[in-house]
């Protein structure tokens, strides 16, 4: 028996059918049994299950876990940007491809239902943040070798997606251009691409080295570019920006490159005035996606330090740039949701689970106990004494021989 049979048989255990119904709720599971809960509940989600963990580093070793247990999970992850929403510094445009292509990847699910567990999992500063609206409207660049493309067109469509044309490509969202060739960097790839052409006809996809220019063996068939930025320099957003430059002086530098369609650093903050709407990230769920708290204490804890940090940069940042300014600038509708307010726009529309790690008279309790550190005789004896009692138990530390011993006693 492996593992992931036995977290299999685990968590269609009878005690769990509450975490099954998928119904807004608050349970009651020892936090390395959690898994086990998630187990169950993907096992009957019929649309992404959404997960909200306390930090990032949290978020990405539950899903690599889940990955682990899961047969054929699709895991989509939705990183928080390094930067926080009122800072005047712009995310990287690694994590940016990352968030655009989990976006992509939620239309899609919109448009037509997987045929296998699906994942959502982000941390609570990803989830708080508001995310621009519309961006599922700007699907990736699809580039296929042997198709036919007007170079100087290709060109355009990559500086409408914020990539930044350099002599020699380095970073993801560069690319430059010599005779032919087109060297791009896509914010999601893990090597940068060259594209060799003869006339218009892509001929070759080949993946380089950035470090010494040099292609590698690699050929690919056809690569996926993913915009450099949230904040895309639509026709509205630019018209917008050359409103607001003669409003705000000490803003005109930015907002006149932003109106003249070139990225700015920290442009971002700016998105809550620029941008046609801004909304939570579950605006691009399916209406019929649960959505999971987990440990809700910590997360509202965390969530309160974010607020009132971002809050301080809010006013450190913006205070002196907008002094002197015709009208006031509200840029509060891109900072954090307070943790209640962010639950009171996700309830009306998804199934609301609450996993807690204390037990409280209002949560449910799924049954699920950890193994205590014993020695492997007295655990095993535990083990079976528990089971007599009709309880569920998980310890992720049971590997190998322990597995072994437990399975050969019972």
């Amino acid at each position: 028996m492996t593992i992931r049979s036995l977290i299999s048989a685990a968590a269609s255990a009878r005690s769990l059918q509450p975490a099954r119904n998928l119904k807004s709720s608050e349970l009651f599971a020892p936090a390395k049994t959690h898994l086990v809960a998630l187990a169950a509940m993907l096992s009957a989600a019929k649309s992404p299950l959404v997960v909200v963990s306390s930090s990032g580093r949290a978020a990405e070793e539950m899903a690599a876990a889940l990955s682990d247990l899961v047969a054929e999970l699709e895991v989509i992850n939705f990183p928080s940007w390094e930067t926080l929403p009122h800072e005047r510094l712009s995310p990287s445009p690694q994590v940016v491809g990352q968030r655009m292509q989990a976006l992509h990847r939620l239309s899609e699910l919109r448009q037509q239902k997987a045929d296998h567990p699906v994942l959502l999992s982000l941390s609570v500063r990803a989830a708080l943040q508001p995310v621009v609206g519309g961006l599922s409207d700007h699907p990736p660049l699809k580039i296929i070798s042997g198709q036919s493309y007007l170079l100087p067109e290709l060109t355009l469509k990559l500086i409408e997606i914020a990539y930044e044309r350099v002599d020699l490509v380095t970073r993801r969202g560069e690319f430059s251009i010599r005779g032919g060739i087109l060297d791009v960097f896509p914010t999601t790839a893990e090597h940068a691409v060259r594209l060799e052409f003869f006339g218009d006809e892509l001929e070759e996809i080949r993946e380089f080295q950035v470090a010494d220019q040099r292609s590698l063996a690699t050929k690919l068939e056809a690569i996926d570019v993913y915009p450099a930025r949230e904040l895309l320099i639509t026709p509205h957003v630019a018209a917008k920006a050359r409103e607001m430059a003669s409003e705000f002086p000490q803003l005109t530098e930015m907002l006149e490159k932003i109106s003249n369609a070139i990225p700015v650093t920290g442009m971002e903050s700016l998105a809550p005035v620029l941008a046609s709407g801004m909304g939570p990230v579950t605006d691009y769920l399916n209406p019929t996606s649960p959505v999971v708290l987990l440990d809700p204490e910590r997360l509202s804890l965390r969530a309160k330090n974010l607020v009132e940090t971002n809050q301080e940069f809010l006013h450190a940042a913006w205070d002196a740039a907008i002094e002197g300014s015709s009208a006031p600038i509200d840029l509060s509708g891109g900072g954090f949701y307070e943790f209640s307010d962010f639950i009171d726009l996700v309830a009306p529309r998804h199934a609301l689970i609450k996993m807690t790690s204390l037990a409280a008279e209002s949560s449910r309790d799924l049954g699920l106990r950890e193994i205590p550190p014993l020695s492997q005789e007295l655990a095993i004896d535990w083990v079976l004494d528990q089971i007599g009692a009709g309880q569920a138990l998980v310890n992720w530390r049971l590997t190998g021989c322990w597995t072994k011993l437990v399975r050969d006693r019972l």
